[in-house]
């Protein structure tokens, strides 16, 4: 099976972080947004990852260097046009085989290989979650267990059914197709083409659908989403190993190199490889890679990869490579 992942996304609701590392590679609950993509794919056969991206970012070259042993190709989305435009800028050489694309910002732990025994051989399905406010969301009305109509955005929402962003789909040629009509039509919503307008054809055209529901939906694209993301993913990713004269409040992960001394971390605290933090107290923070945490006391706060932070404050983001001294 061929795995596409929109990644062309600038990430600019997670700046400063997103500066430095493309939102894909930020570090939540022990392991990359995209690690954890990756595991929820264990057990299927992935012949090829079909990573979409913008020419701005340096996400192949950093992509290669975390996962050197991933079959990755990529495809270069040159205008941010919507999703649908770069879902179609992943599909060449495809041919009438299945294709399963997951959004490279969005987390959902649940049984995908359930999902998959659940369909037919010439079906698909698309996740769903109920949302309280379906209006800011792709929603979907069904007839039975499969899906009748999409509507993205839809000003008077019929459902409460949200699409979550994992769509498997049994061809990739009839999928380009709808692509291809959609922006020959220039059908657009919002301005972009939507991958749910795609979708909303193939289905008149025949193409069944299932529902598969789901009861959990991380969507990381803010810093407070991403905070919230680590939190629940930590009750099943906890990590905590004893350290002499600091006390560590599950649920954590610490990277085995982490250098903690005199310090009070957890609850919902994730430590990444070579940071270092002392005579500090952090609940509900994320500490990247190789930061410096001194004499601090945080929560609710993303310290990026390299931040150095020294004396006391409550609350905030820092960037990579920022600096916060004897203020």
């Amino acid at each position: 099976m061929k795995v596409l992942i929109p990644a062309g996304g600038k990430g600019t609701r997670l700046r400063p972080h997103t500066l430095y590392t493309p939102k894909p590679l930020l570090f939540v609950a022990g392991d990359t947004i995209i690690g954890h993509i990756f595991s929820l794919l264990d057990g299927l056969e992935i012949e090829e990852y079909r990573i979409v991206y913008s020419p701005e970012t340096s996400l192949p070259r950093l992509l290669r260097k975390a996962y050197p042993d991933r079959s990755f190709s990529f495809w270069e989305q040159a205008e941010p046009l919507g999703l649908g435009h770069a879902v179609l800028q992943g599909l060449p050489e495809l041919g009438d085989e299945p294709i399963l694309i997951l959004l490279s910002d969005t987390i959902i732990p649940f049984d995908i290989l359930a999902a998959f025994s659940s369909v037919a051989e010439d079906e698909g399905f698309l996740v769903a979650k109920e949302v309280e406010d379906p209006r800011r969301f792709g929603v979907m009305e069904l007839a039975g267990d499969y899906i009748s109509k999409l509507v993205e955005k839809p000003e008077k929402p019929q459902s409460n059914l949200a699409i979550s962003g994992i769509y498997y789909l049994p061809s990739a040629k009839r999928l380009r197709e709808a692509l291809e009509e959609m922006v020959t039509q220039d059908r657009r919503t919002q301005g972009e083409y939507q991958l749910t307008d795609a979708l909303s054809i193939l289905i008149d055209h025949g193409e069944k659908l299932k529902a598969v529901k789901v009861d959990t939906w991380f969507d990381c694209g803010t810093p407070a989403a991403l905070l919230e993301a680590n939190r629940e993913l930590l009750k099943h990713n906890s990590r905590v190993v004893p350290v002499e004269g600091s006390l560590i409040k599950p649920s954590c992960w610490i990277a085995d190199d982490a250098a903690i001394e005199n310090s009070i971390i957890g609850p919902n605290v994730s430590v990444a490889e070579g940071a270092t933090i002392r005579n500090s107290i952090l609940s509900n923070c994320i500490v990247n890679r190789d930061a410096e945490v001194e004499g601090m006391i945080l929560t609710d706060t993303i310290v990026g990869q390299n931040a150095v932070l020294k004396r006391p404050m409550l609350s905030s983001d820092f960037g990579p490579f920022s600096r916060l001294e004897g203020f």
